[in-house]
């Protein structure tokens, strides 16, 4: 990853960035990145509300496994998605 990313890579990042899997040098790319965009990082407030939504969605009691296999499913989505 070059030292500024364009919008579109940092997006490609944002939840590699959220678990925590990149590098230094990546992490703080992506940090400066959302500094000084304001779009990207509207878009990764999001991201990082998504499992307090999912929580709220699925209410107080846990999900039975059709729920959990859907997640699932939408999450192998969403990467694979990412990668292309």
């Amino acid at each position: 990853m070059k030292l500024l990313p364009s919008c579109r890579e940092a997006r490609e990042r944002l939840t590699d960035y959220a678990e925590g899997s990149l590098s230094v040098r990546e992490r703080l790319s992506l940090r400066f990145h959302l500094l000084i965009c304001s779009a990207c990082a509207t878009f990764y407030r999001g991201l990082r509300n998504l499992p307090g939504v999912a929580r709220f969605l699925l209410g107080p009691e846990p999900p039975g496994p059709e729920t959990e296999r859907a997640l699932e499913a939408a999450l192998r989505q969403l990467r694979e998605h990412r990668h292309r």
